[in-house]
């Protein structure tokens, strides 16, 4: 009962990321490209209302991801967040009058299996992460802070490398969660609060990439990169990182739920129905 209701919040924060990712990404598209990976982005979008609005349902969405992840692993947890890409697709219908093929049913039915296979092949929880796997997801986090400005000094503020670095950091705020709910529920407060402030670093580092990459690429490219590594990167990491181990089966299910996870992601992110729901004025 407890993967179903970590299924059931994740699910509910989706469907907010979803809302927030196509209202961020309607004023980004508009932002000057000279902005790109430069706090000057961030300082334009949180003038306009719509970019707020879509900033304060991701928000909303974050205390259900570690609801979520405080009753579920990373490894179920994340790759549920990929119903985000599903509720986009009925919203590229429902309202935009888009039409469904069967890339957009594969993609459905891949991400619906394989949450389900993970209900049973993932770790009931995260576990307790290790001194070295600790370490690791330090030196994560200051990737994941750093990559837009290194990105930027480096000039490589192209579509695909920004979507990666979004993707990472998105995937770094679920492992952060996972720490930040391990260290409240171990009462140590310090520590969750410096989890706490990791968390609202990578998330900045995360946003600007990612809204520098719907600037310079088509949603059919971009969407579908970073929400792979944000469903699949922490939650692949999370047996070399943590004492749960990788499941039933020698971790056979799990490591095949990764992959039609994945498979899933790139078949509804890039659909042209999930683009056009992300990016209205997409071209055909």
């Amino acid at each position: 009962m407890r993967a179903v209701a970590a299924i059931a919040l994740a699910a509910v924060a989706a469907s907010l990321f979803a809302f927030a990712t196509t209202l961020q990404t309607l004023e980004a598209r508009i932002a000057p490209a000279e902005a790109g990976l430069r706090f000057a982005l961030l300082r334009r979008l949180v003038r306009r209302r719509t970019w707020l609005v879509g900033s304060a349902a991701a928000v909303a969405g974050w205390p259900l991801q570690a609801a979520a992840l405080a009753l579920g692993s990373v490894a179920l947890v994340q790759p549920a967040l990929g119903f985000a890409l599903v509720l986009l697709l009925a919203f590229g219908v429902r309202v935009l009058g888009e039409q469904v093929g069967r890339r957009e049913y594969a993609g459905v039915a891949a991400i619906v299996v394989a949450v389900g296979l993970l209900g049973w092949a993932a770790p009931a929880s995260t576990g307790k992460f290790t001194d070295a796997g600790t370490a690791v997801v330090l030196a994560w986090l200051a990737v994941a802070i750093v990559a837009p400005f290194a990105l930027r000094v480096a000039r490589l503020g192209d579509g695909l490398t920004t979507s990666v670095a979004a993707g990472l950091g998105w995937a770094w705020v679920g492992l952060g969660t996972a720490l930040l709910d391990d260290a409240l529920g171990g009462r140590r407060w310090v520590g969750a609060l410096l989890w706490a402030l990791g968390v609202g670093a990578a998330s900045g580092g995360a946003l600007l990439a990612e809204m520098t990459s719907l600037q310079v690429w088509p949603a059919t490219r971009a969407v579908p990169v970073a929400f792979a590594f944000e469903m699949v990167a922490p939650a692949a990491a999370a047996p070399a990182l943590t004492v749960h181990g990788a499941g039933p089966l020698g971790g056979v299910p799990f490591a095949l739920a990764l992959v039609v996870a994945g498979g899933g992601a790139a078949l509804l992110g890039g659909s042209r129905t999930v683009a056009r729901a992300v990016q209205p004025d997409e071209d055909p």
